[in-house]
Order: structure tokens, then C-alpha cells, then sequence
């Protein structure tokens, strides 16, 4: 790890630098579209996707750095003058679906800026919407899309043999299309769109560095108070992949359906420089499933317990892979809260989105999670396929029922890409707004509701049912042990009161 460091500021020092990644995020307000929800709040989580490529690209031999505009408070000029004081080589725009038409933006502003600059554009909404990209934009030079470390290092390899020069570049055409995982216009000003074959996936996560975190600006990522119980709180991803086939998610697209693990070993190591470098006494897991291996989540468990970490952590679950001695060994291990894809409280709404799980199964783990001593946070769906108002509220009262710790109510988005999209006008009207693709905009209709204010008003009605019932605050006062614990549930409520 020594030797690591020592790499990374040899290269930052010396090099001049090869690329800078820009990664656009939405504030709260547009985030969340209330004017009431301020950026102050927090809720902002680190861009570990871009930190992950990042430090591929330093072990490769590059010199990178990253600017999250937002995190930064950087306007369109302070992102000039940054391009102008570094002059990188190669310009770098990662976007979210939520983000894209920001990203577009930024590209066409930096062409009229810098024409000779190479910008290439890779991220979640690329590996969506691929090709199409194009008709959006002239000023994209190439596209990243799937898994991008591999790629994106053998692109920046091509872009250093033809001494980063952009004519050079495009005409190198045989070398561009030997990369897995690209997509790009013939010699810049010819219509024909190149997409080479998909990249394949890494089998083996043990392969690639921790995430450059050194990169980013790490004390400004402060979770939303109901996201955690000791800060500092540090976020880590130690796999990629979901087996399940919920209709709603794209995660398929970049990652597949097989879950790829790093070892235990490693993530103990990574576990172990964050809390020395970054004085971590929380981990925050944002896996999409960590318990779908029981032999390799005991594994680990053992080891955090072995290491005695003095540390606490949080992950999301699925309901189908839980079992008692699961729980034992991780509330053991630092475990203190589970988050679980709930999301409605009607089977036939269940069976719309393919979760695979039933309301006698979800009532069943939720109590027995919180038998072992680990909170549940529940996360929940307003304006699912096939809803009505009725069957929202039943949700509500689902969610009550259950009587989870914390209740998140998202608004139904079909993304670019899963089987939700493409069945959208079966169950109801589609809006195709990018910048509104948030889960607290209903652009997705279903026909048991008469618009998309009906949804929103029902989202905002969850949270106050939810949040602001008696023996609901009673429960949480309970629960209060120090003054920081005073200041979190004072910010928590504020937001409940601003969302709700």
C-alpha cells in the first residue's frame, strides 16, 4: 500500500496531466425537486465508479485528477480555468441518466473552449444509451460504455502513441477498433457510428486498486443523517452484479447478473486503510445485494471479528437470501442496519416487477433482522405498474406494519434498458425527461392514476403517515444517547418536514 502512494505522488508531482474526469451531480433541490430541500443537507456520496477508473488509470501509469463541479462549488468559468492551469490531455465526462443533459452540456461548452481537446464521455447513461448519444451531441469524441477500467486504459494507450492529438487519434482507426467496449464516429466529421464489441466483464475484483480517493475532496461526503450512526462515514463497493431480475433495475446493463466479490482479504485490507487513512468508524457497503453469498459474507464477518476493527457498518439486502446465523454473525461483525428492497405492500404488485418475494417473507426477515439487534431501513415504490391509489396506501400501511426503522419512498422510474421501460406504455404513459429521472419525479404514469402530480402528492403523503406518527417519534427519542445523536434526528426531521 507504502509503495501505492509513494506511485501516485511520483506521478502527480512529475507527470503532466493525462486526463481529467468531470463528474456532474444534481443538488438536492434538483434532486429531489423541492425548493424546501437545500444541498446543505447532505446525502452527497462519493463518485466511487470514477475514483475506481481513476486508479486503474495511476496504476497504468497516468496521471488523473477528478472535479465533482457541485462538491467543489465550481462554476462553468472555475472548470475553464482548471482545464487552463492543468491543460490535461484528454477531458473525461461521467453521467448518470439524471445528469446526462448537464454532461452534454459541459461537452459542448468545453468544445467552444478548447477545439482541439480530446472528450470522451463514459458513465451508467452511456452504457444505456450508447450510440444514441450522438445525435445529442458533435462534441463527444469517443464513448465508453460497460465495464470501463480496462477500457479506458487501453483507449488512453492509444491516445499516448498518437501523442494525444485528436486528428491523429480518430484516423487511427484500426487500433480504436481493436478496443472492446467503444463507441465512436469515423474520422470525426463522418456519420458512420463504430461500436465495437461489448468489453467483458472482470472476473477477478481482487485486480484492481482501491479507489482513488486521494483524488477527492473526501470530508464533503456526509450521508443524510438516517444513513448513519458514527461519523466519519466512509463508502466502500466491494462487488458487482445482481442475480435478480426486478424489472425496474439497470444494473444488469453495466454489470450483469453474475455477483462478482472481491475476497475477503482484500476487502479487510481496504477496510483497514480507511479507517487508518481516512479515521473511518463507519462503513457504509452501497453493494446492490451483500448477502447474496452466505459462505463469503461469513468469511468476512470472521475476519472484521478476528481484526477486532472497532468498526460499524451498513448494506443492502435481499429478503430471499437472509437466514438467522447470517444475522447472528454479522450484528457480531459491526453490522447495524440492513437496508431491504421492500417496495409494496400488494403481492400482485410484486409479481408486476418480478421481485420474487412474498409479504409473509418480507414480514418474516424484517423481524427476525431486528430479533438480532440490526435495524431495518425499508425501501419502497410509489406508482409501480399496475398501481392504483388504493394499492399506494397500501404500501403505506404496509410499511407501518412492518414498522421499520426508516421508510424511503421512491417514485417508480422506468430506466433506459430494463424490462420496465420497455413495458412502460403497457401499464401507463412514459414522460422522457433525463433531467427528471430522480425517483422523486413521477414521469411514469400508471393507468390507475390520473396524473403525475396525484403520484407525487401520494409520495409526499407517504413520508408524513411514516414519519410523523406518535409512537413512531416516541420510538426514536427512545433511541437518543448523546448530543450528536440529538443533532442528527433534529436534521432528519427537518428533511421529513421539507420532503413531506
Amino acid at each position: 500500500m507504502d509503495t501505492y502512494k509513494i506511485q501516485i505522488c511520483e506521478l502527480m508531482n512529475k507527470n503532466p496531466l493525462d486526463i481529467l474526469i468531470i463528474f456532474p451531480s444534481l443538488s438536492k433541490e434538483e434532486g429531489y425537486g423541492r425548493k424546501k430541500v437545500k444541498s446543505n443537507i447532505g446525502g452527497f456520496l462519493p463518485p466511487l465508479g470514477v475514483a475506481s477508473l481513476s486508479a486503474y488509470l495511476i496504476q497504468k501509469g497516468f496521471n488523473v485528477e477528478i472535479i465533482e463541479p457541485l462538491i467543489l462549488n465550481m462554476a462553468l468559468e472555475d472548470i475553464f480555468n482548471e482545464i487552463k492551469t492543468k491543460s490535461p490531455k484528454v477531458i473525461g465526462i461521467s453521467v448518470l441518466t439524471s445528469t446526462y443533459q448537464k454532461g452534454i452540456f459541459l461537452a459542448n461548452k468545453i468544445r467552444e473552449e478548447f477545439p482541439n481537446i480530446l472528450i470522451i464521455m463514459g458513465g451508467h447513461h452511456v452504457t444505456l444509451f450508447n450510440k444514441e448519444i450522438f445525435k445529442d451531441t458533435k462534441d463527444v469524441d469517443l464513448l465508453v460504455y460497460g465495464e470501463g477500467e480496462i477500457t479506458l486504459s487501453e483507449l488512453m494507450h492509444v491516445f499516448k502513441s498518437n501523442k494525444y492529438n485528436r486528428q491523429k487519434v480518430m484516423a487511427d482507426i484500426e487500433k480504436l477498433k481493436k478496443i472492446n467496449g467503444i463507441i465512436f464516429k469515423e474520422n470525426l466529421k463522418k456519420n458512420n457510428i463504430i461500436m465495437t464489441d461489448r468489453r467483458e466483464l472482470i472476473t477477478n475484483l481482487d485486480i484492481l486498486p482501491f479507489p482513488a480517493r486521494h483524488l477527492l475532496q473526501m470530508e464533503k461526503y456526509i450521508p443524510l443523517p438516517i444513513e448513519y450512526k458514527r461519523l466519519p462515514v466512509v463508502h466502500m463497493m466491494i462487488s458487482r452484479g445482481c442475480p435478480f431480475n426486478c424489472t425496474y433495475c439497470s444494473t444488469h446493463a453495466a454489470f450483469g447478473y453474475k455477483v462478482r466479490f472481491r475476497s475477503p482479504k482484500k476487502v479487510i485490507e481496504e477496510m483497514k486503510y480507511l479507517i487508518k487513512t481516512y479515521h473511518a468508524r463507519q462503513i457504509s457497503f452501497w453493494d446492490d445485494v451483500l448477502t447474496i453469498n452466505k459462505k463469503w459474507l461469513i468469511e468476512l464477518c470472521d475476519l472484521i471479528i478476528k481484526e477486532n476493527l472497532n468498526i460499524i457498518w451498513n448494506c443492502y439486502g435481499h429478503v430471499n437470501t437472509i437466514d438467522d446465523e447470517m444475522l447472528k454473525k454479522m450484528k457480531i461483525a459491526g453490522c447495524f442496519c440492513i437496508w431491504y428492497g421492500i417496495e409494496s405492500g400488494d403481492e400482485t404488485l410484486l409479481k408486476n416487477i418480478n421481485k420474487g418475494t412474498t409479504l409473509k417473507q418480507i414480514e418474516t426477515v424484517v423481524k427476525l433482522t431486528k430479533k438480532n439487534g440490526i435495524e431495518v431501513r425499508g425501501l419502497f415504490m410509489i406508482g409501480l405498474p399496475g398501481e392504483t391509489p388504493k394499492l399506494a396506501q397500501k404500501t403505506i400501511d404496509f410499511a407501518k406494519k412492518l414498522d421499520v426503522d426508516y421508510a424511503q419512498f421512491s417514485i417508480t422510474t422506468p430506466h433506459i434498458g430494463t424490462k420496465l421501460f420497455d413495458d412502460a406504455n403497457k401499464y401507463g404513459k412514459l414522460k422522457m425527461d433525463f433531467d427528471k429521472f430522480t425517483q422523486h419525479s413521477a414521469l411514469f404514469v400508471p393507468y390507475g392514476y390520473k396524473n403525475s402530480k396525484q403520484i407525487e402528492k401520494i409520495a409526499k403523503s407517504a413520508i408524513f403517515q411514516f414519519y410523523f406518527r406518535p409512537t413512531y417519534i416516541f420510538k426514536q427519542l427512545l433511541k437518543i444517547r448523546d448530543v450528536d445523536d440529538i443533532k442528527r434526528y433534529i436534521k432528519a426531521f427537518k428533511i421529513a418536514l421539507a420532503l413531506s
